[in-house]
């Protein structure tokens, strides 16, 4: 039986994922994220948060998604096909959705045919507290694979978190949200399913 006196509250933090990440290259676990401290604070302070928002990026995170409503900040030549320019917000790290039929990025701007203009992106969460437990699996993979080589020196094992990273933990992660993005009765892979698993309804049962 486990004893709950001895339990730790259930409040994750960047910390914790750095500890992850460092048990998967068998390391000791941190007490604190120090930059100045310990090799192992140092590359974790170094490493955390490039590794946090590539893992943002490499999927489109329900807890990460966000709508929003952009304005136009200048407007082209008339004749152009994407008049309207609108700068991206802070938070962005990936466009997901533009409803638009015609738009275009450049750099950290999007032009369109019409404004104002309607978006979703993943945006730049920082507070452990909202990552849910798959990104924080694929976060600690992610970072231990950057970790790999300056602390352990081993480039299979390295290798070895990369290939379980892209392979394995992602890819599950990604499939689970896409998932859990739809209801139950829409989810496409769920028709599929349903399909499959059950015979064509007779004529007399319509």
């Amino acid at each position: 039986m486990i004893n709950e006196s001895l339990l730790q509250p259930d409040t994750p933090s960047a910390l914790d994922i750095c500890n992850a990440a460092l048990s998967k290259i068998g390391e000791a676990p941190l007490d604190a994220l120090i930059a100045n401290e310990s090799t192992a604070s140092r590359l974790c302070v170094l490493h955390y948060h490039p590794a946090r928002r590539e893992t943002l990026c490499m999927a489109r995170w329900t807890f990460a998604t966000t709508q929003t409503t952009l304005n136009s900040v200048s407007a082209q030549a008339p004749n152009s096909l994407t008049p309207y320019q609108f700068t991206l917000p802070a938070d962005c790290l990936r466009v997901l959705d533009v409803e638009c039929t015609e738009w275009k990025m450049q750099g950290r701007r999007i032009h369109a045919s019409r404004a104002p203009l309607p978006m979703s992106y993943i945006a730049d969460i920082e507070d452990a507290e909202q990552f849910d437990p798959l990104f924080m699996d694929a976060l600690a993979t992610r970072l231990a694979e950057k970790l790999a080589m300056p602390l352990t020196g081993n480039q299979s094992l390295r290798q070895n978190l990369h290939q379980e990273f892209h392979k394995i933990i992602l890819p599950q992660a990604a499939t689970v949200n896409a998932v859990q993005s739809f209801s139950n009765d829409s989810h496409p892979l769920l028709d599929l399913l349903r399909k499959i698993k059950s015979p064509a309804c007779p004529e007399e049962c319509e």
